[in-house]
């Protein structure tokens, strides 16, 4: 594995780590409104990394 595959397959990981946290934050939090919020927060910051 090249040193490029890495970063990537690390960069995945942080990615799917983001969104277990986020789901269960989501999950515990006291409202849907801010459950919706901390989804929400989630694609804007894919959608910016994305665009970039």
């Amino acid at each position: 594995m090249t040193s490029d595959e890495k970063i990537k397959a690390a960069e995945l990981r942080i990615k799917e780590l983001q969104l277990l946290v986020r789901h269960w934050k989501a999950s515990k939090a006291s409202s849907e409104h801010i459950a919706l919020e901390l989804i929400e927060g989630l694609v804007c910051d894919d959608y910016e990394r994305e665009a970039a």
